[in-house]
């Protein structure tokens, strides 16, 4: 602590004071806030869960957290997190759930649009393993991809496949192929085979 103190005094004489987060330590999952004149040693932080469902959302340094230190004791004390301030206001103001990231990645849900978006800066990736299987369910609407795609392993379709391009297999394009040992004229090769 920067003033040793075993309890808080004057203004800090409650259990529960607003701080400011000074330092964040990711490895041990601490940090340490100033309330006043009074710098805290390294405490938890809480919020989300913490039991066989566990969230990580560490604090920002700057950010705003409720200090609570239960008979004012700053040894036991430890930082409640998720209150605004002007460094950092609000991230929205309608209906629109939204969790916005130190880069400017957002995952949103606007439950009167009905709609769920994820937006990623550029040059950010995607990562999904599901090693049991992914379903898409777009009956309605459809798919549309935007992009090259890639696929490591078979394709199988139960209903048509088209191409507004030509078609490759190996080195045997669709529309670019010829078949030997006909003659010309109107006559038709048979199917492929």
């Amino acid at each position: 602590m920067r003033e040793k103190q075993d309890q808080f005094e004057g203004d800090l004489g409650d259990a529960m004071n607003w701080a400011t987060v000074l330092e964040v330590d990711l490895e041990k999952g601490l940090v340490r806030a100033e309330a006043g004149d009074v710098e805290t040693d390294w405490v938890r932080w809480g919020g989300g869960r913490a039991g066989a469902t566990r969230t990580w959302s560490p604090p920002s340094v700057g950010e705003q957290v409720m200090l609570f230190a239960p008979g004012g004791d700053i040894a036991s004390a430890f930082a409640i997190p998720g209150f605004h301030s002007d460094l950092h206001p609000p991230a929205g103001n309608s209906l629109r759930e939204l969790v916005v990231f130190q880069d400017g990645a957002e995952i949103a849900y606007d439950p009167e649009a009905h709609l769920l978006e994820a937006k990623l800066p550029d040059g950010a990736t995607v990562s999904i393993v599901a090693t049991g299987g992914i379903t898409l369910d777009a009956t309605e609407g459809g798919l549309t991809i935007k992009g090259d795609v890639s696929i490591e392993g078979e394709v199988h379709a139960t209903g048509d496949i088209g191409s507004d391009g030509d078609v490759v297999a190996g080195a045997i394009s669709l529309q670019q192929h010829r078949h030997g040992g006909v003659a010309a004229g109107g006559a038709l090769t048979g199917v492929p085979q």
